[in-house]
């Protein structure tokens, strides 16, 4: 058992020159992964963007409509008074 755990930690040994190149690797790789989450950021913020703008293009035009339906409404009250009052 314990000869195994000693011929493990022989291999396990590495150079300087080898953990210098996984460290350059794994560089490399952090910033080709970094280049790609970035670029999907930016997208996601454009389409955070383009869904504000059809939401609140969207609520407005309800607005406008409720408004539309709110006046109807009271004219339609108006004349009903109106027209009690004269008959």
């Amino acid at each position: 058992m314990t000869k195994t755990l000693v011929k493990r930690k022989a291999d396990m040994k590495i150079t300087t020159q080898e953990l210098h190149n996984k460290i350059e690797q794994l560089e490399t790789s952090n910033d080709l992964q970094h280049g790609h989450l970035s670029n999907r950021v930016d997208d996601l913020k454009e389409a955070v963007k383009d869904n504000r703008e059809f939401f609140t293009n969207a609520i407005e035009s309800l607005d406008k409509k409720v408004w539309a339906l709110v006046l109807l409404t009271l004219s339609t009250l108006l004349a009903t008074i109106a027209t009690m009052m004269v008959g």
